[in-house]
């Protein structure tokens, strides 16, 4: 008796067409669902993705919202797995990745704040909870070391300075500055930011290294907690103690924004 011949899958000529599809005209002009249903080939070889990608969009909202969504949350939706959960949860770590490979061909002198800022975005990319850096550098302002101080929650993190002052000395570096991120807020310094800035200048200050700036990332915008001073070695503690919430600040120029 001959052997039956194998049933092609249903859905192989969709996902053949879907490929070329993407290999002529890239994702631009994809829906977001489709792009989805694109990724998910890589986690589910053989069944059909298309329900699933609705699916992850009615379940979180947006595409966008779909990317910044943990392992955790994404294995809470009915047909996505470990694998799946993996690759879409990596696919903004992939970014930041390429992000800070890509700006350590671009090194230059962190003398000036849009330059600090510029520098330390790709630090926050993606990321949900408040993390705090400190940015060794050189007499010449050059970064030495990206030190990560510590990590907290979505709307707070704490600042262990003895962890920090010996990493910095550890670093060789005679200037610094710090930066946080608000994950969901605005780039406007807390009580609590001022404070901790003022601890971390003093614990550096007997050590040698003088802390220049403090910068907050947000979503939409970045700003230096001490605008009204210049990059300076010669910043003391209290000049932490600046910037209050609901202050305007000043540009580098000393001419109020």
């Amino acid at each position: 008796m001959a052997q039956e011949k194998k049933e092609k899958p249903i859905h192989a000529d969709h996902r053949s067409r879907m490929q070329e599809r993407v290999r002529r005209e890239g994702l631009s002009n994809l829906a977001a669902h489709e792009v989805l249903e694109y990724l998910l080939f890589f986690s589910i070889p053989r069944k059909d993705t298309n329900a699933l990608a609705h699916r992850l969009i009615q379940q979180f909202g947006s595409f966008c919202n779909v990317l910044d969504a943990s392992e955790e949350e994404l294995l809470k939706v009915e047909g996505i797995g470990p694998a799946s959960a993996r690759l879409i949860a990596s696919i903004r770590k992939f970014d930041q990745y390429y992000l800070l490979q890509q700006r350590r061909g671009k090194l230059h002198p962190l003398n000036k704040e849009a330059a600090r800022i510029e520098y330390v975005r790709p630090l926050f990319y993606g990321e949900h909870n408040e993390i705090c850096y400190l940015i060794a550098m050189n007499d010449q302002y050059m970064p030495l070391r990206d030190i990560r101080v510590s990590e907290g929650v979505p709307n707070h993190v704490s600042i262990n300075t003895r962890k920090m002052a010996r990493e910095a000395v550890a670093s060789g570096c005679t200037c610094a500055f710090l930066a946080h991120n608000h994950p969901s807020g605005l780039a406007v310094p807390s009580n609590a930011d001022v404070y901790a800035t003022r601890l971390a200048a003093e614990a550096l200050q007997p050590l040698g290294i003088h802390l220049v700036d403090h910068i907050i990332v947000a979503p939409t915008d970045a700003a230096s907690m001490m605008k009204q001073f210049q990059a300076s070695p010669a910043l003391t503690a209290q000049a932490a103690l600046a910037s209050e919430p609901g202050t305007q600040p000043e540009t580098e120029d000393g001419e109020k924004e």
